[in-house]
């Protein structure tokens, strides 16, 4: 890899886990008011999906595992089964990418859809909370699912933009190059 396409990639990943601390402390900030909305937006499972695009499959288990009871005192619910089932997303999450062609756009919605949808359907299955009608229930975890995806994928292709527009402006981001004669 030569050095030009070396540091687009680190960049690339600095912007990109930045915008993923970014969702999930927003998430944390946010989740209180969007409890009460009919469906929410759920930016801790987009933000773990997008930071299992950019590192290894053990870095994003250990960020699934870590984000599991975090989630969990949150929507108080067992910590244990929120810590396996996001630990288990964002491994598998990140094992997909190398199968999958994570830059084209569509694929970024249509892998935060399946993740998102997946990862909290099993959630409501695991976690007993399916009160009433179940396939109602996994209807609405249909929308949330198809609203992170559609938000979290627009923040993906932002942040890929930005990245690649400083590199092909020739204006990087961070700090300065010493190496421009």
């Amino acid at each position: 890899m030569n050095g030009g396409a070396a540091e687009l990639q680190r960049r690339d990943t600095v912007v990109s886990m930045t915008v993923v601390v970014l969702l999930l402390l927003l998430y944390f900030l946010v989740h209180p008011w969007l409890t009460g909305l009919p469906v929410g937006l759920d930016l801790l499972m987009g933000g773990l999906l997008l930071a299992a695009l950019r590192v290894r499959a053990g870095t994003a288990a250990i960020l699934g595992f870590v984000l599991g009871p975090l989630e969990a005192a949150m929507t108080l619910g067992d910590p244990g089964i929120y810590a396996l089932v996001l630990t288990v997303t964002g491994y598998l999450a990140a094992r997909s990418r190398d199968i999958l062609f994570v830059d084209a756009p569509v694929f970024v919605v249509v892998y935060l859809f399946t993740g998102t949808w997946l990862a909290r359907s099993t959630l409501v299955v695991a976690a007993g909370s399916m009160t009433g009608d179940p396939g109602g229930m996994l209807l609405v975890v249909a929308f949330e699912a198809l609203a992170t995806a559609i938000v979290c994928g627009l923040i993906d292709v932002l942040t890929k933009s930005l990245v690649r527009g400083a590199q092909s402006r020739g204006t990087m981001i961070g700090p300065m190059r010493t190496d421009v004669r």
